[in-house]
């Protein structure tokens, strides 16, 4: 299937890195192998649901922005999860910029709708926000939430994001992923993105993250991927399964080795980012920048090592990035 995916996809008018591709395409593991992806929730009923304004009130309700009513009401906070939106995320960081009415507890890590009866008890508020809101929740999806619960989201992917999980973002300018031990959200797909845990255990996140933000992958993603005028790209499923994955041996002191120095520098460049974006002096801010720059730079000569490129290779995947 390899070679298929050379002839059909690669879409370069000069070749200089043809077999650079060519040999990442033959890798045997990809990163559809070694992980499961899914999409953001979906609510069918974003004006209902989402909320772009909001404020975190004294006793712990939220004031927020109904976009369906065009006015401010208040619901209760523990009802909420915060959403990481397009433009708000990027390698290595994010940042929640609005909040989802999410009408569900966890039983044993499942997500089970509120029912009516502890809806009206324990969430006056939003149970009264939502009965304002009925007829159009009923009506979504022709009508196909009705028996199971009029004011319920679309039922798929709902009890995945509460974990550590990395976050990949839709629509990039570079291949992008963000290690999130937050439980962030994403609503859909193309104003949200992906979530990705790994089911090769022998694997980090840490480790994955820093391959999915290196330039090597972002050099090859851009090659399979639809690319825009704008300089952005889709980050789309069918493509992030393609990314090709060095695995690591454990048992190889060399491999261990490179593995662990991966899981520090990700560290490192995650805690970077959230001292950079907390920063109010501009001179430390400065600081901090270069030395993000330069950790990126360390991940991606590892990354380079990893994938055995040489000098030349390296530089043509550097010129294009």
């Amino acid at each position: 299937a390899a070679e298929k995916v050379v002839e059909k996809e690669w879409n370069f008018t000069v070749q200089p890195g043809a077999h650079i591709f060519e040999r990442l395409s033959e890798m045997p593991v990809k990163l559809g192998d070694i992980s499961y992806i899914f999409v953001g929730l979906q609510t069918s009923a974003d004006t209902v649901f989402l909320f772009k304004e909001f404020e975190e009130m004294a006793n712990g309700d939220f004031k927020v922005m109904s976009k369906e009513l065009g006015s401010s009401i208040e619901l209760e906070g523990s009802i909420l999860k915060p959403v990481i939106r397009s433009g708000n995320i990027g390698r290595y960081w994010a940042r929640p910029t609005a909040q989802v009415l999410f009408p569900y507890h966890f039983q044993n890590g499942k997500a089970q709708l509120i029912p009516e009866s502890k809806l009206k008890n324990n969430y006056s508020k939003t149970w009264s926000y939502l009965n304002e809101n009925k007829k159009l929740l009923v009506g979504r999806e022709h009508g196909k939430f009705k028996q199971t619960g009029w004011y319920q989201l679309y039922p798929k992917n709902l009890d995945v994001w509460e974990q550590p999980k990395i976050m990949i973002p839709y629509m990039v300018t570079r291949l992008s992923a963000y290690l999130d031990r937050e439980n962030y959200y994403f609503v859909n797909v193309t104003t949200g993105g992906f979530g990705l845990v790994l089911i090769a255990l022998d694997l980090s996140m840490e480790y994955i993250t820093g391959l999915l933000n290196s330039k090597l992958l972002d050099w090859f993603m851009r090659q399979v991927s639809t690319n825009f005028n704008s300089g952005y790209m889709a980050a789309n499923k069918q493509f992030l399964v393609q990314l090709p994955i060095r695995t690591i041996d454990p048992t190889n002191p060399t491999d261990a080795a490179a593995h662990d120095q991966m899981v520090a520098l990700v560290e490192r460049m995650l805690d970077l980012h959230k001292r950079h974006a907390a920063e109010a002096n501009p001179q430390v801010k400065t600081v901090l920048q270069r030395q993000i720059e330069m950790t990126d730079r360390q991940i991606d000569l590892l990354v380079y090592e990893l994938y055995g490129l040489i000098e030349e290779e390296i530089a043509i995947v550097d010129a294009t990035a």
